[in-house]
């Protein structure tokens, strides 16, 4: 006979189900805190181990997503007092709380934004992508790229204006198909 407890306890499916569900904005709440770090699938990994650990101690029908980003909290803090010796800027535990408390509320489905905003990139012609990357990903100036190109700086200048309409509408658009279909 179930007692009233093990009935709001997760079976192994409905806890993989949370957990999955919860993977890109736990990747998104621990790469606001550790931004700049490489090793942010580490923690993630150590996150979801822990979490699978720990699977007992949640219950079915409180809330997964801010129990998942606790257990993500802590790992973030361990990892930073661990490299807190191998690095020279790591931020203080006060400083990492107020990141995660921040975070926690901005990041929901930031994951899936970036997710989409790749898709619509790899859709532009191979210019505008190398445009972008020149830009964005490598942080060059525009009149360093202009005179690669041979174009203006101003053109260069409207296009980066209308490609980053183009892929912000292009996401929106994305994530209200997706959200239709949840």
């Amino acid at each position: 006979m179930n007692t009233p407890q093990d009935t709001s306890k997760c079976s192994y499916a409905e806890f993989i189900s949370l957990l999955t569900k919860q993977q890109s904005d736990l990747c998104a709440y621990i790469y606001a805190q550790l931004a700049g770090s490489s090793d942010v699938e580490d923690v993630l990994q150590k996150t979801n181990l822990t979490l699978w650990a720990k699977r007992d101690h949640f219950t079915l029908g409180t809330d997964f997503k801010k129990w998942s980003f606790r257990v993500a909290r802590f790992e973030v803090l361990a990892h930073l007092k661990n490299c807190k010796r191998d690095h020279w800027l790591v931020f203080s535990g006060e400083l990492a709380e107020i990141i995660a408390d921040e975070s926690e509320e901005k990041l929901s489905g930031s994951f899936d934004k970036m997710r989409h905003l790749e898709k619509c990139i790899s859709r532009l012609r191979p210019q505008d992508q190398r445009l972008l990357r020149h830009r964005y990903q490598a942080g060059n100036s525009l009149r360093e790229y202009a005179q690669q190109v041979g174009r203006s700086v101003s053109t260069l200048s409207v296009t980066l204006y209308r490609l980053r309409v183009m892929l912000k509408d292009c996401v929106e658009k994305k994530l209200n198909e997706e959200g239709g279909r949840v």
